[in-house]
This record gives structure tokens, C-alpha cells and sequence, in this order.
């Protein structure tokens, strides 16, 4: 995977891959069809290879080098950031943080969707790791990702308070996003990233259904 970054890239390749991007991203937000469950993950593979040719592209999915131990590391470091920012947001600061409401009631067809899903904002997010380190030092790169990661999910936890539900995403799936980054860039594999963050969507769900059942 690593070898898509920093990477020297053509941007009247960049400008149409971008563009189809967003496209397979509005589809996601604004549309509820089955067409909108792969159309992220659909659309940001197909600009991959707009930008870095299909036989380059192949190199994401890549053997992770140390998968268990990377999995175990960075699904255990983001779960400790993700609790501290969000009981620092509610019980430091009194904010009331919004949580996805897909966690509430999840069902069946959630097992089977949440993966492509998931995949597809790993393979979105790799895309403008992978473009903005063509361009800025690595870190740079992996923290502009994770605004433009954390911003695709303002909708979801807007909380009536725009300034609040930025925070809130910046902190919260901005600092996961570096998470996943860095666990993908460290085992040299989208694999990596792709297990945690959806280890961490799962727990989190069923979080919520123990909680319920407490309740």
C-alpha cells in the first residue's frame, strides 16, 4: 500500500477522480438505495485507478505485515482515545454529543451492509491520504485526511449546534481516522485499517445493545 504515497500525480487525473469521489459520497448521504451501500466504496476505487492505474491500485490490499498485533494495538488505542474525548466533551464540558443512530437499533442486514460500507470509507479515506502525500510531508497528509474524514460525518452527528458537532467530529472520527492511518501505512495494508475500523463499529453496537439491556 505504502508505495501509493508520496507519489508524484498528475492532477488533470486528480480533479475527475475527486470528482467521482464526491459523487459515490452524495449518493451515500442524500440516497437510500441498495445502489447507495457500495457507491462509496465503488467510486473511490475507481479513482484510484484513475490516478494511479489499476495494477498500482492492487497494491492496497496488500499482505499486512504483523496484522494481529497491529489490529490488537490500534483497535485497543482508539477505543481508550475515542472514550477519553467523548467523556471529556460530556462530562468536562456538558456537551450533549450525538451518537449514530444506526447503533440504536441495529438489525441483521446490518452484518451484511456495515463491511462494504466500512470499506468504502477506508478506500475513500486512503485516496486523500494518498493524494494530499503527493503534494505534504506524511503526517500532514494523514491529518488533512482525517478533517476531510471526520467533516463526511457531519450529518450524522450534528447535534442542532454546528460549532459542537464539529468539535465533536474533528476530535472523535478525526483522531480515528489518524488511528486507522497509521495502523494501514504501519502494516503496509488497507486490510489493517479496514479490520479496526470495523472491530470498533461493531463494539460500539453492541455497546449500545448491553447498555439497553441493562437499562
Amino acid at each position: 500500500m505504502n508505495k501509493l504515497l508520496n507519489q508524484s500525480i498528475e492532477i488533470k487525473k486528480v480533479l475527475p477522480a475527486t470528482l467521482i469521489v464526491f459523487s459515490g459520497l452524495a449518493i451515500l448521504l442524500f440516497f437510500s438505495s441498495y445502489i447507495a451501500i457500495f457507491s462509496l466504496a465503488v467510486t473511490s476505487y475507481i479513482a484510484f485507478i484513475i490516478v494511479y492505474s489499476h495494477q498500482n491500485t492492487k497494491a492496497l490490499f496488500s499482505k499486512p505485515v504483523n496484522p494481529v498485533r497491529n489490529i490488537f494495538f490500534y483497535f485497543v488505542l482508539n477505543w481508550v482515545v475515542s472514550m477519553s474525548v467523548a467523556l471529556t466533551l460530556n462530562n468536562v464540558f456538558g456537551w450533549h454529543l450525538r451518537g449514530n443512530a444506526v447503533n440504536d437499533k441495529p438489525g441483521l442486514a446490518l452484518l451484511i451492509i456495515l463491511p462494504i460500507m466500512i470499506m468504502g470509507e477506508e478506500l475513500f479515506s486512503m485516496y486523500f491520504l494518498s493524494v494530499f502525500s503527493s503534494k505534504f510531508k506524511l503526517w500532514i497528509a494523514s491529518c488533512l485526511s482525517a478533517v476531510v474524514f471526520g467533516l463526511i460525518h457531519f450529518t450524522t452527528y450534528y447535534n442542532g449546534d454546528i460549532f459542537k458537532t464539529l468539535i465533536h467530529i474533528l476530535l472523535i472520527q478525526g483522531s480515528a481516522r489518524l488511528i486507522f492511518n497509521r495502523a494501514a501505512i504501519k502494516s503496509n495494508s488497507i486490510w489493517t485499517s479496514w479490520i479496526i475500523h470495523l472491530l470498533f463499529d461493531f463494539s460500539s453496537i453492541l455497546v449500545v445493545l448491553i447498555t439497553q439491556l441493562i437499562k
